[in-house]
């Protein structure tokens, strides 16, 4: 190259190095976005003060164990292994982990290593002939892209562990939830069994008294019609036990054919109200928020990479390279090329300012997305609390209201019994009893069903870790046995 090519091909290289740097800078980067500009309420609306509770168990220990249920621990523990949403979710983490040590690859010098060895047949045949080459990469990461882009992957994987975390949690509350169902139905079928017995005796009683004279043909169909209403009740509860033992065995990962023993028949006790701590603790418990979070600092260093990007990149390589006719002599001659490469962009239309911009709308997007999955969570806790506090008054009520209503009952069937009063008004009085009676298990049922949301809502990592390793390794004892 002649002294005049030379110095305009160093001029080219300058001038592009100083145009890349003129129209950029590096951003000031907000690494503390959300914690600066959003914080969450001081407290929590107080709970009654007859309603406050301790912590029934260790943080560590899962929550649905207060039930001391041995089928409810197994359900949850088999779809923590079987489940196929939380399968796929630990999928996507290691689809998340593998693309973080990818990117952990730019950050290394790579080498490669061939050999070849060459025959050739005819008259005018050479020796054989061996040769070994050897290259060498690396790139300068002097701005920081390639480590930037390794700290995006990373936190992305971190963010797709607490995904499986907050599916864990899912999972769990969901079966918990359809168990309690369940059981309530179960309750619900035999309160209707004993009202469907108890009227046919009553309709049996008042067939007798019509045919001694003492009731009229329409005290006895009406209470026949009250059988009848009591009996078109059932396939419904029977319908609804159906669907929920399917979905019981679906989110425990098998068919819904499958039959699952459940050994009792009545609702438990709702579940004590849990010590729900401060808002601001909410952040560290709750993977769905943590997640959230870990995707914004994501976006922010993606911001940093696309930044990066804009300016000129610098390679270094080296070849070794070694030919010899016989093998022995391999490394008697060999030759070795040094070089060094700088690309700088000149213009590209825009492309990678463009694309910083992007980035820099994306960390904006995640930040409101994490902003409005924790106003979200403290909506969920604060309206779980209400629901809870309302849900156990009206539990006590609707006890009352039984109460008054058998009460009511037995001076109805009296007064008739007396002749002082018509039938319609023990069918009333009966009528209302027996709707009290499921109404209370209805109320008992979401009153549990909240107390299971209201944990759910608090769930924090510790005991979500717990019970993932605790089902890892029995799907890791039971593989070992099935290949012994």
């Amino acid at each position: 190259m002649s002294l005049s090519l030379y110095k305009k091909a160093i001029l080219l290289i300058s001038i592009s190095t100083l145009n890349a740097c003129a129209y950029t800078a590096p951003p000031e980067f907000d690494f503390n976005l959300g914690e600066e500009k959003f914080t969450p309420p001081a407290s929590y609306k107080p709970l009654q003060e007859a309603q406050k509770q301790e912590p029934p168990l260790p943080a560590s220990k899962p929550w649905w164990t207060i039930y001391n249920n041995a089928t409810l621990n197994t359900l949850i523990e088999n779809a923590f292994q079987e489940n196929p949403n939380i399968n796929q979710t630990r999928a996507r983490l290691e689809q998340a982990a593998a693309i973080a040590n990818i990117s952990r690859a730019d950050l290394l010098p790579n080498l490669t290593i061939s050999g070849e060895r060459s025959t050739q047949n005819g008259d005018n045949r050479q020796p054989s002939s061996f040769a070994l080459i050897g290259a060498a990469g690396y790139e300068l990461d002097l701005w920081g892209k390639n480590r930037a882009n390794h700290k995006s992957d990373l936190l992305e994987t971190q963010a797709s562990a607490d995904d499986l975390r907050a599916a864990a949690i899912t999972l769990s509350a969901s079966i918990v939830e359809t168990w309690l169902t369940l059981l309530s139905l179960s309750e619900e079928e035999i309160i209707t069994r004993k009202q469907i017995d108890l009227n046919k005796k009553v309709m049996e009683l008042q067939k007798k008294r019509y045919e001694m004279g003492n009731a009229s043909l329409l005290d006895y169909l009406q209470q026949d019609e009250t059988v009848a209403r009591a009996e078109a009740t059932l396939p419904d509860i029977l319908s609804d036990q159906d669907q929920a033992m399917h979905r019981l065995a679906v989110l425990a990962g098998k068919l819904p054919t499958k039959d699952i023993e459940i050994e009792i028949s009545k609702l438990p006790a709702p579940l004590p109200l849990p010590d729900h701590g401060l808002p601001s603790q909410l952040l560290e418990n709750r993977p769905d928020i943590n997640a959230a979070w870990l995707r914004m600092k994501s976006a922010q260093w993606a911001t940093q990479a696309a930044w990066a990007n804009r300016l000129p990149s610098f390679d270094l390589s080296a070849a070794y390279s070694t030919s010899a006719a016989a093998l022995d002599s391999l490394f008697n001659t060999w030759l070795l090329d040094l070089a060094a490469n700088i690309v700088a962009p000149v213009f590209d239309g825009g492309a990678r300012k463009a694309e910083q911009r992007r980035q820099e709308a994306i960390t904006d997007e995640r930040f409101q997305a994490y902003k409005g999955t924790v106003l979200e969570a403290v909506q969920e806790v604060e309206d779980s609390l209400s629901r809870n506090t309302f849900l156990d008054q009206k539990e006590k009520a609707i006890r009352r209201q039984l109460e008054a209503s058998q009460k009511t009952l037995e001076q109805a069937q009296i007064s008739y019994a007396n002749g002082r009063q018509s039938y319609i008004n023990v069918l009333n009085a009966i009528s209302n009893v027996q709707s009290l009676e499921l109404q209370l298990v209805r109320t008992r049922r979401t009153l549990a069903l909240e107390r299971v949301a209201l944990y759910r809502a608090l769930s924090g990592n510790l005991w979500v870790d717990h019970a993932l390793r605790n089902a890892e390794n029995n799907e890791d004892m039971s593989t070992t046995e099935m290949v012994e």
